[in-house]
């Protein structure tokens, strides 16, 4: 049963911002209606925006909390090869969703498509492309994924956070990141505002949403060795650890004697990088974007369990600009230790460094995808 979550139908234009199953696509579609909301606050166009996600619980979930105007989609992922049986459900959730996104942009009367990848984007372009609405496709990785690959085919427009020759002619831009994301003003009043001490140097963990089990053993094991320890003292840690226990965490660096704040979730990540003087990170597209936005120097230790490599090549322009550096995750916490504990020890004690590191992220930092992406819809609404 296909399920809407919508306002009333009013005269004002729509677009339609296609993209979930995961927060990755969903927050920059958000980023984009934030500069699109910026715009109109300012030229009074009459646009709306509305929302196509995944009938997923967790795509609910984050759209009520957000209080944003959306649908839910009856498509369903592509199946592994290895479950071919799924391919005929796979079939008919796949036309369901065409004709679900088809009845949506006539119903709102849908000016222009925006999709930022996943198994959403697929049928809200086919659609659009069917009922000859622009329509603009967003990738977020450095690796495109395979339906990035082949829904390029269905756009009017392709916007890129990377340069790739999979996507020939794709417009780079930044990475669409809401305003909630980009830290501002003095660093020491975003420090307070995340309820730390003002005045000591900030060393930011994070995982990302799943928090990263791995990186939070290692760095439990790093605090856990007393010369490692010792050099984190006099700074502080906070440490976003999304669904492992904060309490475990939280043991391990008072029982180190050092300094933390852990929480599983942070809705101030500006904030949370704003205040860091340095960062561990995973380096999926998004933690990477907000390091890159914030000029956050970085040690990333991307996901060890992704064949494609696709987040240490999400580094790859940081590490170039002299921002990043890239420790291999062994999984094993004992292993981790020494690379990850030598960085960490080394960059605490070189402001020097750390200083030259931000200059060069904020050098190579790129323009503001989510308002170029913006401007565009506001032209193509404009023409069509």
């Amino acid at each position: 049963m296909t399920v809407h979550y919508h306002a009333p139908v009013t005269t004002r234009s729509t677009v339609l911002l296609a993209g979930g199953g995961t927060g990755g696509h969903i927050y920059p579609n958000v980023a984009i209606a934030e500069r699109l909301r910026e715009a109109t606050d300012a030229e009074a166009s009459p646009l709306t925006v509305h929302f196509l996600v995944s009938d997923r619980p967790g795509d609910a979930a984050t759209m009520r909390k957000l209080g944003l105007d959306f649908s839910a989609s009856p498509v369903r992922p592509l199946p592994p090869v290895r479950k071919p049986w799924r391919a005929i459900g796979f079939l008919l959730a796949w036309r369901r969703a065409i004709a679900h996104a088809t009845a949506l942009m006539r119903e709102h009367d849908v000016r222009a498509v925006v999709a930022t990848g996943g198994f959403v984007s697929g049928p809200a372009l086919v659609a659009a492309r069917r009922l000859g609405i622009p329509r603009a496709m967003v990738n977020l990785d450095a690796i495109p994924g395979k339906a990035n690959a082949h829904l390029r085919r269905e756009c009017t427009q392709v916007f890129s956070a990377y340069a790739s020759d999979v996507l020939p002619g794709a417009r780079v831009v930044g990475f669409p990141l809401r305003r909630i994301s980009i830290g501002e003003g003095d660093r020491t009043a975003a420090r307070t505002r995340l309820g730390l001490d003002p005045d000591r140097p900030t060393l930011f963990v994070t995982g990302a949403t799943h928090g990263a089990e791995s990186l939070i053993r290692a760095m439990m094991a790093i605090v856990a060795v007393p010369r490692r320890a010792a050099a984190l003292r006099s700074w502080q840690v906070f440490h976003q650890c999304g669904t492992f226990d904060p309490a475990v965490v939280q043991a391990a660096y008072d029982a180190a004697e050092v300094p933390a704040k852990v929480v599983a979730y942070c809705d101030r990540m500006g904030d949370a990088w704003h205040a860091a003087e340095l960062a561990i990170s995973r380096a999926g597209a998004g933690s990477v974007a907000e390091a890159w936005a914030n000029a956050t120097p970085t040690v990333f230790s991307p996901n060890p369990y992704h064949a494609d490599g696709h987040q240490r090549a999400n580094t790859k322009p940081l590490v170039e600009a002299g921002g990043a550096i890239v420790v291999t995750d062994h999984i094993d916490p004992a292993q981790n230790v020494a690379p990850l504990g030598d960085v960490i020890t080394a960059l605490v004690a070189d402001p020097a460094r750390r200083a030259a590191m931000r200059e060069g992220l904020v050098a190579a930092r790129p323009p503001d995808g989510a308002r170029e992406v913006a401007a565009w819809i506001r032209s193509a609404v404009t023409r069509r």
